[in-house]
């Protein structure tokens, strides 16, 4: 019985390790540009200087919902000078979101984009949902990271204090 779990755990983790290579970070973040919840032309050039993490998601999804509140609580573990949480929602509209973001029990600290086209997604090659991608302060990528994750966990509050340690 261990050996077809073993064997399953290791046949899924082979199946899903091509998803975190298969995303395209672009050659520059500050390239991309979405729209904001009041609708309004949103650059990620604004976060130049800070770590970003910038995450791809969906209310019907339910690994991105469930990594939510731990994305909350790293941006509120970081002055926000220092690290930016940015999630992009990718092909929905903005009525949707409201109504996402009025059923949550507490208010997201963190800034909600849209990619209600889904071109983002779609030219960045995004595997599927969740995607996050991590920048240092420079915007060269530090990691992609496929699936849903605990991003105010141990490991990854120190990978995000070594990245603001870094000049």
């Amino acid at each position: 019985m261990r050996g077809l779990v073993a064997a399953l755990v290791t046949g899924i983790t082979l199946a899903l390790a091509p998803l975190t290579s298969q995303a395209q970070a672009p050659e520059s973040v500050y390239e991309l540009a979405f729209t904001d919840l009041q609708q309004k032309p949103a650059a990620l050039d604004t976060y130049r200087g800070k770590v970003l993490l910038l995450n791809f998601w969906a209310t019907w999804c339910p690994p991105c919902v469930r990594e939510m509140p731990s994305m909350e609580r790293l941006q509120q573990r970081f002055p926000a000078g220092e690290l930016a949480v940015v999630a992009v929602n990718v092909g929905e509209n903005k009525d949707t979101i409201d109504r996402f973001l009025q059923r949550l029990e507490s208010p997201l600290g963190f800034r909600i984009l849209l990619d209600e086209s889904g071109s983002a997604f779609t030219e960045l090659g995004i595997p599927g949902l969740p995607m996050t991608f991590l920048y240092n302060r420079h915007g060269n990528l530090v990691e992609s990271h496929a699936g849903g994750d605990d991003w105010d966990s141990d490991a990854r509050v120190e990978q995000i204090e070594a990245l603001l340690e870094q000049p």
